[in-house]
């Protein structure tokens, strides 16, 4: 199954939010680094009402719950296991 559009942008705004979070820098009381969590939170909230309805019901619920490490890992697994085995290359098994 491919990402659909909403997916792919929500997936880019978590992989921000990660990239972010592993600096070790979400602790920090610098004033960019706080500016930048907010700025990425108030985004993915405004994403996660905006793009609701388009979303798979497992990554709604993650977004919700603001899991957003799930919510990207299972948009990644999505997308990799698209990569890894797009449907115009599988073969079928006869049972």
């Amino acid at each position: 199954m491919a990402l659909s559009p909403a997916e792919s942008r929500l997936l880019s705004a978590l992989s921000e939010y990660l990239s972010l979070v592993a600096t070790g820098k979400a602790g920090s009381t610098v004033p960019s680094t706080t500016d930048a969590l907010r700025s990425i939170f108030v985004t993915l909230e405004k994403m996660e009402a905006e793009l609701s309805s388009q979303l798979d019901p497992r990554v709604r619920h993650f977004m919700e719950s603001k899991s957003y490490r799930k919510a990207h890992d299972h948009l990644a697994a999505i997308l990799s296991s698209k990569l890894a085995n797009p449907p115009e290359t599988r073969q079928s098994c006869a049972q």
